[in-house]
């Protein structure tokens, strides 16, 4: 019994951290993507701005949602999940909309 119990305790610890690596580790790519955009042009200065500023709302949405319970529930993660689908394509379309920075 306190062997299943014990699995059960690792188990949902393990799901918690990977599910935070998760969403910072995202951020870190998207992070990534627009400084790579800025070095090689592809994003312009105002691109720039707008993108951080969409990092910033995202962060400050995990950062409320930890604070609240200190635990991000399932409908938390999946408003913070769809953020962050919405930034990635915000980074594509910056990335790959033929203005450049020279």
């Amino acid at each position: 019994m306190k062997k299943i119990i014990l699995a059960l305790v690792l188990l949902t610890g393990i799901t918690a951290a990977a599910s935070a690596q998760t969403i910072y580790g995202r951020e870190r790519n998207e992070n990534y993507r627009i400084q790579q955009g800025v070095r090689d042009g592809s994003i312009t200065r105002g691109e720039e701005r707008g993108l951080d500023r969409e990092q910033r709302y995202i962060r400050q949405d995990v950062r409320r949602a930890r604070y609240n319970d200190g635990y991000i529930n399932p409908y938390e993660r999946a408003n913070i999940r769809r953020e962050e689908r919405f930034a990635s394509r915000d980074i594509y379309h910056a990335r790959h909309n033929s203005r450049y920075c020279y």
